[in-house]
């Protein structure tokens, strides 16, 4: 789970007082670097997600076919058939728990201020000289909240992701011990 959404942040005022309309430029672009980042971000970790999600309903198709196959020749659970399913039931969740909540639509910050955050009385209410300064300032504070909200849902979205590689890489071995248990069970 996220954590809970932190005040956001303000320019300190030391900091108004000393910059210049050059230097809000170049923090503002750099920022807007930063946000476009976290946005591309969010695409990587779809498109890996849903590659893994191919992959995995890919096994999960081919034990389902192989689990009827076994059962409609031999009509018992031996310890093959009984690893079958429990390999569809792992790689089943693997997917429902972890790569399709990761595939499902997510609200990120998309670029852009609403023209209602920039018509404010600090902004008009400053002399023509310190306007575009002062829309810099909004822009940038903005910039920041959307780069903090998309890193955070990023760093989620990433943690599922991993968990994903996790079990997906350590189901060779949960399979092989399910099927040395049960041969020893079934016998």
């Amino acid at each position: 789970m996220a954590n809970p959404k932190a005040p956001p942040w303000k320019i300190d005022p030391k900091f108004k007082q000393k910059l210049t309309e050059e230097d809000a430029k170049l923090i503002f672009e750099e920022a807007e670097k930063a946000f476009n980042d976290s946005i591309e971000t969010s695409i990587r970790i779809l498109d890996r997600n849903t590659s893994l999600l191919q992959l995995v309903s890919g096994i999960l198709v081919g034990l389902v076919a192989f689990s009827i196959s076994r059962w409609e020749k031999n009509f018992y659970f031996d310890s093959l058939l009984i690893t079958t399913i429990a390999g569809i039931v792992y790689f089943f969740l693997l997917g429902l728990l972890f790569i399709f909540p990761n595939i499902k639509p997510k609200i990120y910050v998309l670029p852009g201020t609403q023209p209602k955050k920039l018509f404010v009385d600090p902004v008009f209410d400053t002399s023509k000289e310190n306007r575009v300064l002062h829309l810099y300032m909004i822009k940038i504070t903005s910039l920041q909240e959307g780069i903090d909200d998309n890193r955070a849902l990023n760093n989620t979205r990433w943690d599922y992701y991993k968990k994903s590689l996790n079990f997906l890489f350590y189901s060779p071995i949960f399979l092989i011990c399910v099927y040395l248990l049960m041969n020893i069970i079934v016998k």
